[in-house]
């Protein structure tokens, strides 16, 4: 579904590279209209939950591009997602911008259908494009400068010990190192809702929660910039 949305971007100078445990991720008739690089999954340490942090800073390592965009797996996005994307960068090449989806039912004609879960993010109030803080920051579809990330050391892959926040932490980062994040309330992506994919998906969220606020602290006290996975 999302490789077929790629295909069909108004923007075309990019290149797609999927980090994944498997390689049949396409039927054999398919074909897309872009570079594209298969990675396979970076190998979990002893301890890890997931490679999530990994897999952003493995694939990071390959990009050629001065802009990096995270969607994730079971994902539809629009035409124009990536122009949008692109367009606020060279507006602002200190720019961050998440974009803003809900989650369907099911798929339908290569599009989620029937409407489940609501983003929270998404309002009108405070315009269409704005600054938020790092906390809003879903990778779900979302961009960041390539040289704000190396800055930074990339994604700290302690998180994938635990579940979620690692995304929030590197964001938290890059705002102290002079970079602003937004979020564009136009350009709305479709997820595919399924379950928590963990039964223990609240114990390593807390597990993951206590180092966060511990990396918040030292981020917020100027003890924390940079980690080394890039």
């Amino acid at each position: 579904m999302l490789a077929k949305c790629l295909n069909q971007q108004n923007f075309r100078e990019f290149e797609h590279i999927v980090v994944t445990n498997k390689f049949d991720v396409w039927s054999e008739d398919f074909k897309t209209t872009y570079p594209l690089t298969i990675m396979w999954d970076p190998k979990k340490k002893e301890g890890d939950n997931n490679n999530l942090h990994k897999g952003w800073n493995h694939a990071i390592k390959q990009a050629k591009g001065e802009l990096i965009v995270s969607i994730v797996d079971l994902t539809w996005i629009p035409v124009n997602c990536l122009e949008k994307l692109w367009f606020a960068y060279q507006n602002d090449p200190k720019s961050c911008v998440t974009a803003i989806g809900h989650q369907y039912k099911e798929i339908i004609n290569d599009k989620p259908e029937g409407l489940v879960w609501n983003d929270p993010r998404a309002r009108t109030d405070q315009g269409t494009f704005y600054q938020v803080r790092p906390t809003e920051m879903e990778l779900c579809v979302a961009s960041f400068p390539k040289q704000g990330i190396q800055e930074i050391g990339g994604f700290d892959e302690l998180y994938d010990q635990g579940w979620a926040l690692g995304e929030k932490e590197a964001m938290y980062r890059m705002e102290k190192a002079g970079y602003k994040m937004f979020i564009d309330q136009t350009n709305e992506y479709r997820a595919l809702y399924h379950d928590k994919l963990n039964p223990d998906h609240e114990v390593l969220y807390q597990k993951n929660s206590e180092v966060y606020l511990k990396h918040i602290q030292e981020i917020i006290e100027g003890q924390r910039l940079k980690v080394n996975y890039l």
